[in-house]
Parts: C-alpha cells; structure tokens; sequence
C-alpha cells in the first residue's frame, strides 16, 4: 500500500468520516447504520473502527473510507485522497505516476476560470441594466453574490485582453473554453461569451471549472442577423465534462443527503430561484442531456428523484427520455405539474412556496405523463397509442413487480381496457435487470452461502485468529488450511460478522471461546456418526 495512504488511513477514524454522512450506533466491536448505499428499514451497514474498514450485509458495499467518500461524494481517488490529507493534516507528496506537466497545466486552467470568474463578476458589479434584470426576474442580491454571477461584456475582446494582460498565454484561455482561435486572423482569439450573464460551474470542491452564459445582449455593430443561442456553454475542457458534471451539486450535497430527495430541474435560472426559494436539494444539467454518469453521481446520494420540467413540448420529450433512464437505474420518479408556459424560475418569482407546494404534490412519472400527454391526442385512439408507446416502457423499467402492477391497473382504468391487455405490453418490453443476480450482489451472497461450521470457523480464522492453533488441533492443519483458502474471498464479511457478535455484556475473548466451543461439539458430533 501507497505510504502516503496508509499514513492518512493510520490517522482517520473511519466512524467520524462515515459519521457525518449516516447516524451511527455503537454494536459492539462496530457501529451499524442503515445503508446509505440502497433502501432499508433495517441497519446492516457496519463500520469497523478497528480496521478502518466498511460492509453493508444487505445490499454488499464494503471498504474503506476512501472508497466511502468517492461514492457517497462522486470523487475520483485523487481528489478523495487529496481531502482526506488534508484532514489528517498529511502533507501530500508529488506522485510520480501523473507526470507533473499535466497535472501543472490542470492548475493553470483552473487558474484562468477563476481569474476568467472574478472578471464578470466585476462586470456585472457595473452593469446597471444587467442587475435591474436579474431583479425583475426575482432574483435576490445575496443570490448573485452567493452563486457568483456575472456579465461578460457585448466585446469581442475584453476577456481576452484582461486574461492575457495578467499573465495568461492566449493558448491557456482557448484550452480553458473562455475564448475561440480566429480563422480570419491566425494566431489572434476572440471571446466565446459576449453580452451574456454569466454561471459560473462549479466541481464538487466548490472551484470553477466552467460557465454558462444567458444571452442579454447583441455586440454593437454585429451583422449577424441570426437569432443567438439562448445559452452558450463551456466546450468539455481538462477541467470539464459536461456528462459528469451537474450544477449545483456541489452546494446541494449535504441538503439532498437529508432529505433524501433530488429535485433536477432544466437551466441555471430555475436552479437558482430553487435554492433561493427553499430548495437546496436541486442541481441542474449543464449543456448536455441527463446521463448514466449523472444518475451514477446521484444515485449515491438518493434514489428518490423529482423532476422539474418546461412546461412544453421539449420539456415532455426530454422528461420521458430522462424518466425512463432514472426508473431503469432503480430511482424512485415523481413529476411535479407547473402552469402551462411557466417553467420552476417563473413560479418561484411569483410564490417560492408555490414552487415548494408543486414539489411537494408531485405525481409519479407514470400518473404525470398519463395526465400530460392527453391534450396533444387528436382522439382516444391516438391518446391509448401514445400511453402504448410513452408510458407502457416507464412501467416496464420499474424494479419491482408489485410496482409494476399498481401502474398496470392504473392505465388499464385510465384507458378504459383489461389489465391483462395493459400486462402483456408491458411484458413484451425490457424488463429491467435482477439486481439480486448481479456480479457483485450474486458474489457476496455466494460467499456467505456457508455451513455453520464453516462460517464459524471462518469468523475465529479472520476476526480473532488467537483461535487458530485450537482449530488446527481439532480439525487437522491440512483441512484448516484448505478452508483458510476457500474462505479467504470472503475474510473481510466474515470479520464483521464476528464483530456483530460482540455486544456490551460480553467481550470479544468470551464469543471466540463460545464459538470455538460450538465447532468443537459440531465436530465430535459429525465423528461419532461417522462411527
């Protein structure tokens, strides 16, 4: 093992790190909680102080509180390592795997956002005009300064100028995605975002990776007559990949944690006025439709998932697509309903706690888009054909049957046709994968598919190996060493189980003994049948 890790892992308590994330309670040698991976009513999440190490009996997770914090926080290594150093207080050094060119250019580019951030935030300080029009739509002061909004001036150059002027190469700024090379003039570049407000991107850090920018205003004299994009968005840079990235999410965390509920919402606007109106559980999509990537992110933080649709055609259509993906990824989907033409910034503007309330009485994707996609059916023929279509594979993604079920009766009624007919459309659909059958769940249940014997045997071999010259003498080295083997996949379960027998009353030497005692009966017993 890496030095610099096993020195973090010597001086991190894993219960205070995992702690922070679940409500542990002491059993034992361990601490349990209910899963944060998957949904329980009963805790088989146990943590292990001792061995720095984590295991869920239900749902299989385990490990250690590096791989904790990169899937409950969706971090790579390198980042997970890098704020667990800092707080062990380790000083981490260079590593010779990343050659330093790389990883010296990533800060440069970080370096150009932030600078590139500070400047339209300055802008937007004395843009008068700008400012009146964030107010008319609702947005608070203490919004702007707390999302870091800002303008980036109706130039062609002005960032340019600036970046280059404090030190930047003109390279930097185009690898960063402030600024395009000009085919017109070799060599010369010329700002990506003019006459736009600007949202800044953040990752999971809080650092500025990217900006989206909302047109405001045309550059004077431009013989464009073309109507400009609504948004522009950062290009995928070092720094930025538009499938792993979501607004917001670095703000919303903590919030989506404790309430166990996403609220994904469509543009920056409605991202904001979310916030702002009582909604720090909401992240956005940035330039790019939802992704596995995202729901990955998300999923590790909940599975209960609301989406906030435009009220129009293309909010229903990436809604289906977006719905379907999240019920297929086992998240439970509701739709809130908003006025036609009113999008989730406009009903914040008009009541925050209207936007609350719609959240609040959010339909099931299934029951939402039943009601949503009848007014554009020309009759009840085309309406049944749509739900055929649209709604039938939703009810197909759901996990559980039961599930399944209550919706098959609910369009079955709707549509005015048996369940069975509804039952065997739905059947002829995908249906989504057997978790409880796949690799990893299938591998942990294998492994602890085990005699009474054998898992006991196992729990003195791993979690109080004091024990293992008495097991020798009893069952034969050669046999003990076979089973060692056998048994060695599953070592790290096994030492948690021993673990969940140790209580307050007792102590881990008076289990070992009592267990050791069992085998010791087990076998005499299995020899004089034998006779």
């Amino acid at each position: 093992m890496d030095p610099q890790v096993q020195q973090i892992k010597d001086r991190i308590n894993i219960v205070e790190v995992v702690g922070q994330y679940v409500t542990l309670k002491r059993a034992g040698r361990s601490y349990s909680a209910r899963c944060p991976f998957h949904k329980e009513r009963t805790p088989s999440f146990h943590v292990s102080p001792e061995r720095g190490t984590y295991i869920c009996f239900g749902c299989g997770e385990k490990g250690d509180v590096f791989s904790f914090i990169q899937k409950m926080d969706g971090l790579d290594f390198p980042t997970a390592l890098k704020q667990l150093a800092e707080k062990a207080g380790v000083k981490l050094e260079p590593r010779r795997q990343r050659p330093p060119e790389e990883k010296e250019k990533e800060e440069r580019l970080r370096e150009v956002c932030e600078a590139a951030v500070k400047f339209f935030e300055s802008q937007l300080a004395a843009k008068k005009d700008v400012q009146e029009y964030l107010k008319n739509r609702g947005v608070k002061a203490e919004t702007v300064n707390t999302w870091r909004l800002g303008y980036a001036p109706a130039e062609w150059e002005s960032l340019c100028r600036h970046l280059v002027s404090t030190g930047f190469t003109k390279d930097e700024v185009v690898e960063a995605g402030f600024a395009v090379r000009s085919e017109k003039k070799p060599g010369e570049i010329f700002d990506r975002f003019r006459g736009r407000i600007i949202f800044p991107i953040f990752d999971v850090a809080g650092i500025p990776i990217a900006v989206s920018g909302r047109f405001f205003e045309k550059v004077p004299g431009s013989h464009d007559d073309t109507e400009p994009a609504k948004y522009v968005n950062s290009p995928e840079t070092l720094l930025f990949k538009k499938s792993r990235v979501l607004y917001g999410l670095d703000r919303a965390r903590g919030s989506i944690r404790k309430a166990d509920c996403i609220l994904l919402v469509e543009g920056q606007f409605d991202l904001i006025m979310a916030h702002q109106s009582g909604l720090p559980f909401a992240v956005a999509l940035s330039g790019t439709a939802l992704t596995p990537e995202h729901l990955s992110l998300l999923g590790r933080l909940s599975k209960r998932l609301v989406l906030a649709l435009d009220a129009d055609a293309a909010g229903l259509r990436s809604g289906l697509k977006s719905a379907h993906m999240a019920l297929v990824e086992g998240f439970d989907v509701k739709v809130p309903a908003f006025p036609q033409g009113q999008d989730p910034a406009d009903v914040a503007k008009e009541n925050p706690e209207l936007l609350k309330a719609a959240v609040r009485t959010s339909k099931t994707a299934v029951e939402f888009f039943l009601d949503a996609l009848r007014p554009g059916a020309r009759d009840e023929r085309a309406y049944k054909k749509i739900v055929e279509a649209q709604v039938l594979p939703l009810i197909a993604a759901i996990g559980s049957r039961i599930e399944q079920e209550h919706f098959v009766r609910l369009v079955a009624q709707k549509l005015g046709v048996s369940d069975m007919a509804v039952r065997a459309e739905v059947e002829k659909r995908p249906q989504p994968a057997d978790t409880a059958s796949s690799p990893e769940v299938h591998q942990v249940d294998a492994k602890l598919v085990l005699t009474p014997v054998e898992k006991k045997v196992g729990m003195l071999l791993f979690g109080w190996p004091g024990y293992e010259p008495k097991l020798a003498a009893l069952l034969g080295g050669g046999e003990l060493e076979e089973m060692r083997k056998r048994l060695a996949p599953a070592a790290e379960e096994l030492r948690h189980y021993f673990d969940k027998e140790v209580h307050e009353e007792t102590t881990a030497q008076i289990v070992a003994e009592d267990m050791f005692l069992q085998v010791a009966a087990t076998v005499s017993r299995a020899k004089m049948k034998s006779v």
